[in-house]
């Protein structure tokens, strides 16, 4: 088993409880929301995955950054080595509020290529709730689990 520092621990607990908060409320949102329909249309799939994306990714940054900035204002992390966010990430806005625009923005874009292109290459034109449901099961855990990433390391 490798031996995660303190930090790296927090980002992946962090990251991880950001991912099964969303795998179970996105799902039973979709399927709450749909379930007197016989099925979504692709329009709606794709008009509900740019809310999810938009909503979650907002979200998830505001809580995630607010949090590790908590901790490191209590001086948590103090004697640790601290990962440095990146070339990329560090021009990123360093503002919950503002990375969570960026990152939705970003999000809303590769979900969209992503939905569009294997509803595409499957033939899908539409989803029972149920099969929505299960999509959003699929993307939001993994979604979530790299946006507290990205937000937490930012702030580092």
């Amino acid at each position: 088993m490798v031996n995660l520092s303190s930090i790296d621990s927090y980002i992946h607990k962090q990251a991880l409880a950001a991912a099964l908060i969303n795998m179970v409320v996105n799902p039973l949102l979709a399927f709450y929301i749909n379930r007197n329909v016989d099925s979504v249309a692709l329009s709606g799939i794709i008009i509900d995955t740019i809310i999810t994306s938009i909503v979650m990714t907002w979200l998830v940054t505001v809580f995630s950054a607010a949090d590790i900035n908590r901790q490191l204002h209590a001086g948590r992390f103090k004697n640790e080595n601290l990962p440095h966010p990146g070339p990329v990430l560090s021009r990123l806005p360093r503002r919950g509020v503002l990375l969570g625009t960026v990152l939705f923005i970003f999000t809303v874009l590769i979900m969209m290529i992503l939905t569009i292109s294997i509803s595409s290459l499957f033939g899908i034109k539409e989803l029972s709730a149920e099969k929505l449901a299960l999509f959003k099961l699929i993307y939001t855990g993994p979604v979530a689990y790299f946006v507290a990433r990205m937000a937490i390391l930012r702030q580092l």
